[in-house]
């Protein structure tokens, strides 16, 4: 009598399942703690842009500007900027500054003002303080901080700047007079 030879079945045991279906857990158990740590990473490097790379390019922008100017004077708002008047040293919002020509007639002004309802530090470049109120602003020196703050601390201006993420740089300038 003739036996068949025992059939085969294709496929896979119980155990190679197994082992598959660790190393492949465990493959994506490790790409999602490696996605994870990215995330981590990134949420650090976001909250440090401000200092990294803005508030660098705000603190050169700003020693230019003053430290060209001949005088200043600060005020709490926008309407007492243009009337030149209720001038403050400490809480100022808007910094004039006011710039002698090479003769010694002429002048002209800058206004460093931070909109509050914008988050703005703008530059107006204007020939008399009377021109502020209709002005533009010439150019945003940063739309990323929350608050700025101007005072005057033993006879030097300071600019206290607050970032997005409540970081806090005080910068110090004076004028060339």
């Amino acid at each position: 009598m003739l036996t068949k030879p025992p059939t085969f079945k294709k496929g896979f045991t119980l155990i190679e399942m197994t082992v598959a279906i660790v190393v492949g857990l465990m493959v994506a158990g490790i790409s999602l703690t490696l996605f994870n740590s990215q995330l981590a990473s990134y949420r650090i490097l976001k909250v440090q842009n401000f200092l990294i790379s803005e508030a660098p390019q705000v603190n050169n922008t700003l020693n230019r500007i003053v430290s060209r100017a001949n005088f200043f004077r600060m005020y709490a708002g926008m309407n007492d900027a243009i009337s030149s008047e209720n001038a403050v040293i400490e809480n100022g919002k808007i910094l004039a500054l006011m710039f002698q020509g090479t003769d010694d007639n002429s002048q002209s002004f800058a206004v460093i003002s931070f909109d509050e309802g914008n988050s703005r530090l703008d530059y107006y470049q204007v020939n008399s303080m009377a021109e502020l109120a209709v002005a533009s602003p010439s150019w945003n020196i940063s739309n990323s901080i929350k608050d700025a703050t101007f005072y005057v601390e033993n006879g030097v201006l300071r600019i206290k700047l607050v970032g997005p993420n409540d970081e806090e740089i005080i910068y110090s300038s004076s004028t060339l007079r």
